[in-house]
């Protein structure tokens, strides 16, 4: 019990620096790269678009190969080392060249760090603790949201103390700190997960079979509707503050940190909620709070009802971060590493219909965009029911 304790407390603090290390940077990286580096808004987009399909590939591949070596301590290691090469060129080496190379090719494998953790820390609880695994997950997952409420503030001290590179010498060194903290998980003998070493005088067993049960087929779309809201709210929030109710930037940061705050306990709550409800009814529940969110978002008219209206979204978000998780490492069964790339897919995906349907925006106005959003809500929240439903027939026939 001691070291599943000692393994814990080493994940969530791993989850915690992975997500101080890009809640510095994303902030930052389009200042960085227009601004300071003179990148046309065009280059930039373009830039972040193959970001995101790196992400996804590097997320696959590296999934696909965590089911088939003898120890997923060492993925997590890459990717947390690659992290600290890739923020730390951005920061020492401050060119337009280094910067989309960096991001192209080296920050996708230091954003898999994310999803190859949650892949460990999947394997490692079905193991040790397979009645509690979602709950555990739910708190690791909160931790990543924790430090998108602390870091903010301290990146932007940092940014405004000496510049905006400088805000990457931070991730970089957030990444030597998951770095140091993997090497330790190294030091615990029961830490280790995955395939046992193949013994030569047997044969070879095959692989699992990789297949995703029709239900699941349907679920995944869900998940990445519901996502895609989450997308585009992240994207119209700030602007229908800003714009619609012309407030100020210092509001969309305390908007930001206030459903931040509310999201830590609700994904612990959520995850406790999922050790004893199917996870599709779960995240059909948040994608329909999410809906009505929206549905009243319409008719915000300052910025104290934003606010309040986030004790809505936070709940909904929470689940859809953290349930989703866990929801589709089960999409692909025998497969946790695989099935966990299916997180990073379904978000680049969610991305992609959230930028298109924002593209399509040419009014002065966002907050009638929260109808799509809405609509976005239901269709995940209908894709999840019919999902279980379907799942439930399997499962009596």
């Amino acid at each position: 019990m001691m070291n599943t304790r000692r393994v814990t407390g080493l994940l969530a603090t791993n989850i915690f620096l992975s997500g101080a290390a890009f809640a510095a940077m994303t902030p930052y990286r389009a200042i960085v790269g227009v601004d300071s580096l003179g990148l046309s808004n065009a280059a930039f987009g373009t830039v972040m678009a193959l970001t995101a399909v790196g992400s996804a590939c590097a997320s696959v591949a590296l999934g696909w190969l965590s089911d088939k070596v003898t120890d997923r301590r060492v993925l997590i290691l890459l990717c947390a080392v690659m992290g600290v090469v890739a923020f730390g060129l951005v920061w020492a080496i401050q060119t337009p060249f280094v910067f989309v190379l960096t991001f192209c090719l080296l920050v996708p494998f230091g954003n898999a760090l994310f999803s190859q953790s949650f892949s460990f820390s999947r394997a490692y609880y079905n193991r040790s603790h397979p009645d509690r695994a979602e709950f555990i997950l739910s708190v690791l997952r909160s931790m990543f949201t924790l430090a998108w409420i602390v870091v903010p503030p301290i990146a932007g001290w940092i940014a405004a103390r000496w510049s905006a590179y400088s805000v990457f010498a931070f991730s970089a060194i957030a990444h030597v700190g998951c770095t140091l903290v993997i090497g330790v998980l190294w030091l615990q003998p029961d830490a280790k997960i995955g395939v046992p070493a193949s013994d030569p005088d047997k044969p070879a067993a095959a692989p699992p079979r990789i297949r995703i049960a029709a239900p699941y087929k349907l679920g995944i779309v869900g998940v990445t509707f519901a996502m895609a809201a989450v997308q585009l709210n992240m994207v119209l929030l700030p602007l229908v503050i800003l714009r619609d109710l012309n407030g100020s930037l210092a509001q969309v940061g305390i908007n930001a940190s206030i459903a931040a705050a509310i999201e830590v306990p609700a994904m612990i709550g959520w995850g406790y909620l999922a050790m004893r409800v199917r996870k599709d009814l779960i995240l059909a529940v948040a994608s329909a709070v999410f809906a009505v969110y929206f549905g009243l978002m319409l008719f915000v008219s300052s910025f104290l009802q934003v606010v309040l209206l986030q004790a809505i979204a936070a709940v909904a978000i929470a689940a859809l971060l953290s349930i989703n998780i866990s929801y589709l490492q089960e999409a692909i069964p025998s497969r946790v590493g695989l099935s966990t790339s299916l997180v990073d897919l379904s978000r680049v995906v969610s991305v992609w219909i959230a930028a298109a349907v924002f593209s399509l925006n040419s009014a002065s106005s966002y907050t009638p965009f929260m109808a799509v959003a809405a609509l976005l809500s239901l269709a995940g929240a209908s894709l999840m029911l019919l999902a279980g439903r379907n799942r439930r027939l399997d499962t009596s026939g």
